[in-house]
């Protein structure tokens, strides 16, 4: 008898165990990682296809709506920085231009202080910045997951570096990977850099 109420226990508590572990579902949230339209580019060694990792600071913008339909202005939509990485996105936004305006340094700015004031700032030491114009041709929505459901995705991408006299640039090159951009993983440009000095 104790063997039977000792068998239905343990049967009962599997049981419970079983259902409960079963039972759970993993969890459908939407995060940025992946799923938000990102402008993705690997960063290169010019001339090489030696991966380059860098510490990177950037700045999205996109053309401010204005009444009149001229752009006379910008808003920054997003900023951020990797830190020695070969791979970084920055955010892109739907808007009546079609194109986005992106800046790019090379590491961070320096700045010299007083020796004896910290606060007084001497001079600044301004990090390379090169500046990227992305454009795109038509939006459409696109199943994107369970969570998120439908996404934005921008076709016909072209981007071009601005570039300065006398060949100043630290990006050297750019080279498109893709011309569609769905997410915030898939790498749509490669850029090729020289290191920093």
């Amino acid at each position: 008898m104790k063997n039977i109420q000792r068998f239905l226990t343990y049967s009962i508590f599997a049981s419970i165990t079983a259902f409960a572990l079963y039972s759970c579902e993993d969890d459908d949230i939407c995060t940025d990682e992946g799923e938000v339209p990102r402008l993705v580019a690997d960063m290169y060694y010019t001339g090489t296809t030696t991966k380059l990792e860098d510490t990177i600071y950037y700045w999205s913008y996109r053309l401010a709506d204005t009444i009149k339909n001229l752009p006379t202005d910008t808003i920054k939509v997003d900023s951020g920085n990797v830190q020695n990485k070969t791979t970084f996105g920055m955010a892109l936004r739907n808007n009546n231009y079609k194109k986005m305006i992106y800046k790019v340094a090379q590491g961070r700015d320096v700045y010299v202080r007083d020796s004896i004031n910290k606060d007084k700032i001497i001079s600044v030491k301004r990090a390379k910045r090169d500046i990227l114009v992305l454009t795109y041709d038509a939006i459409s929505n696109s199943y994107t997951s369970k969570a998120c459901g439908f996404g934005i995705t921008f076709s016909g991408t072209k981007v071009e570096l601005v570039k300065r006299n006398g060949n100043t640039n630290w990006i050297k090159n750019i080279e498109t990977v893709n011309t569609e951009i769905k997410d915030g993983s898939t790498t749509i440009i490669k850029l090729f850099a020289d290191p920093r000095k």
